[in-house]
């Protein structure tokens, strides 16, 4: 448990300088500002950073060219000023946006082209001009389709002005066009339209007979489509020379966005400026030989300034050993520790592999978990989890060897322990007898682990100074008594016979009651003990002692039942293996038996690896994490020039 030591450095130069040393910070990625200066800054305004929208613009210009947008470190060539960059990213994007008017108006041309010759399809039987018809001065013409059960209620209209002539039929619509007196149009109107019937809006560039109108149209429609063709191709608006200048000062501009907006980290005075932060204690030296090439420039360490709240405690980069360290993602998701306090990753490094091998125990299985995580998971894909689950591999191996089970076989290693010089295997886990052992066994690692959870919250609350809590609350001294207690008080009741000293009016009163009343009135408690001023009255004290005793002892109850999750996934691995095997046992084939035994292996270690890894981190965070870790700490994010996803990957 451990987390990497900072100190406090004041860096100080004249007033032309901070740009350099800014450089310098970023270049090292190892200075983290902290925020006086950024507060200063806030109240004062700023100054608007003009590289950002040019740069947003030159990464949205380049994607408009259907270039590659990955940002590279930008190597201090080139010539690139804002006044040379901003015309050419303005003119290129004006162009693009011009394109792109001409595109959009292409598009819909071509779709109403495409709409046009749909219609034009199902009228190819008319071979009268569509110009004749709509120069008719007293009828009106609706072009449409009409539903085939419309079609045959005609008949019923037939008493009603108008004439419906059908063209096509597609097996649902019938395709036509109906001619009414212009004085009976709405009339007709209204009962077509309670027909269902679609009506067709011929567009005006539509002349001639439907065939001689599809003619002209395939060949408009020819020449639109070239024209899109030659404004898709964006290689007339830059050559390739200006793509790749683009893509540097895409490059140069996210340098230089990101050194201005390091500025409000710099309290700048009348002659000379000012910065202060955070630097890891191994890297301290060399900052110093860094920042020495820059003339004027001084750096001095300090003690840290008055800290109000944890928001100004130094910031926090994890520091573990090779096994621990994957796990760190774990702790980073719930939070990270406040400088100065316990790191619970190697706790939870360790608890996390062992309820996972327990959970998940199988020699077989738990090698290809293995390989899978660190070949597939963490090499190919460059998951972090993939070393999770290598260390977690290693844990289902060992228990798979004490449970005898070798992908789902029971009784493969039952040579092994006989030569060890063992009549059988230490656990038969389907055996009926070896039900209650495993879930007692949960019920006592989550008692220990809750112990280990409470004692550590102990350590790190004596650490950052804080007493009267840590020995008078429920998860101090008095809550881990309490815990414990219980725990001795009730095992007489499974063990069948008497525990020495737990029956006595002393255990009772030193171990139950006195912890009892600490936690109960903890809170005035300990404001007495800090010299604090008694608001409530003891009515509402007793009212918050009673509803903090029972919010206790069920966290107590129900965290301590949770673990039975433990004993229930063994239960049930080794009882979905033995569905696996009845399954494949129901064949007299022996290539199908063994293609079930292979699928039903990887169904089993797909499904309950996913579990168990998920109830495993839900114990950590609810029934561990919640004991002792208060994750106040503010991570270590040192200044530096920050690429893409996909640069950084």
């Amino acid at each position: 448990m451990g987390m990497v030591k900072m100190k406090h450095i004041n860096i100080y130069g004249p007033k032309s300088s901070p740009r350099a040393v800014l450089e310098i910070l970023a270049r090292e990625a190892c200075f983290h500002a902290d925020h006086i200066a950024e507060k200063i800054n806030a109240t004062g305004g700023g100054v608007e950073n003009l590289y950002d929208p040019l740069f947003v613009q030159t990464i949205g210009v380049l994607k408009d060219l259907h270039a590659d947008t990955t940002l590279h470190p930008y190597d201090g060539t080139g010539d690139f000023t804002y006044k040379k960059v901003q015309p050419l990213v303005e003119d290129i994007a004006q162009q693009i946006s011009q394109r792109g008017i001409k595109r959009t108006e292409a598009e819909a041309k071509l779709a109403t082209y495409a709409q046009t010759k749909t219609q034009l399809y199902h009228l190819s039987n008319l071979h009268t001009s569509v110009d004749e018809i709509f120069s008719c001065k007293y009828l009106k013409v609706r072009f449409g389709r009409l539903p085939e059960d419309s079609y045959i209620k005609l008949p019923f209209y037939s008493d009603k002005p108008f004439t419906f002539n059908e063209y096509d039929f597609d097996g649902k619509y019938y395709w036509g066009m109906y001619f009414v007196p212009e004085s009976a149009a709405e009339e007709v109107d209204d009962i077509f339209a309670s027909l269902y019937f679609e009506r067709m809006w011929v567009p005006d560039f539509v002349h001639g007979t439907p065939q001689d109108a599809l003619a002209q149209l395939m060949t408009q429609e020819s020449d639109v489509q070239k024209e899109l063709n030659e404004l898709n191709n964006m290689g007339d608006i830059a050559d390739v020379q200006t793509v790749a200048y683009l893509q540097k000062a895409a490059s140069w501009l996210n340098y230089e966005t990101q050194i201005f907006d390091m500025q409000k980290y710099v309290i700048t005075l009348e002659h000379s400026y000012y910065i202060s932060g955070y630097v890891p204690a191994d890297r301290m030296e060399h900052l110093h030989k860094a920042l020495e090439i820059t003339p004027g420039v001084k750096a001095a360490e300090d003690d840290a300034p008055h800290h109000v709240d944890d928001s100004d405690l130094p910031p926090v980069k994890l520091k573990n050993n090779w096994f621990a360290r994957p796990f760190e993602m774990f702790v980073k998701m719930y939070g990270l520790p406040g400088y100065g306090d316990l790191d619970p990753t190697s706790f939870v490094a360790i608890t996390y592999a062992v309820l996972f091998g327990v959970m998940f125990g199988d020699v077989g299985q738990g090698l290809l978990l293995g390989l899978v995580g660190y070949f597939i998971m963490y090499q190919k894909m460059k998951l972090d989890i993939g070393l999770i689950l290598t260390r977690c591999s290693a844990f289902s191996v060992f228990f798979g060897i004490l449970y005898g089970s070798f992908f789902g076989f029971e009784h493969a290693l039952d040579g092994f322990w006989r030569m060890l010089g063992f009549a059988q295997k230490p656990l038969e886990v389907l055996s009926p007898d070896s039900t209650n052992f495993i879930l007692i066994a949960s019920i006592g690692a989550g008692i220990f682990i809750i112990a280990a959870a409470i004692i550590t919250g102990i350590i790190s609350n004596f650490i950052r100074g804080i007493y009267a809590k840590t020995i008078f609350s429920v998860n101090g001294l008095a809550g881990l008594v309490f815990y414990i207690s219980i725990i001795l008080s009730l095992l007489p009741l499974l063990l069948g016979r008497a525990i020495p000293f737990v029956d006595t009016p002393l255990f009772f009163i030193t171990c139950l009651v006195i912890p009892f009343i600490s936690i109960f009135f903890a809170d005035p408690i300990c404001k007495l003990i800090q010299h604090e001023k008694l608001d409530e009255r003891f009515g509402e004290i007793f009212t918050n002692g009673f509803f903090d005793m029972f919010d206790a002892l069920l966290s107590f109850a129900s965290n301590t039942m949770s673990f039975l999750r433990v004993g229930g996934f063994v239960l049930a691995h080794a009882g979905m293996m033995s569905v696996v095997f009845t399954l494949a046992g129901m064949t007299t084939n022996a290539l199908i038996y063994w293609i079930i035994i292979v699928i039903g292996n990887l169904f089993v270690m797909g499904l309950e690896g996913l579990f168990v890894a998920i109830q495993v981190l839900r114990l950590e965070f609810y029934e561990v994490f919640s004991r002792f870790f208060e994750a106040t700490g503010e991570p270590f994010a040192p200044l530096c020039i920050r690429l893409d996803t996909s640069a950084d990957q």
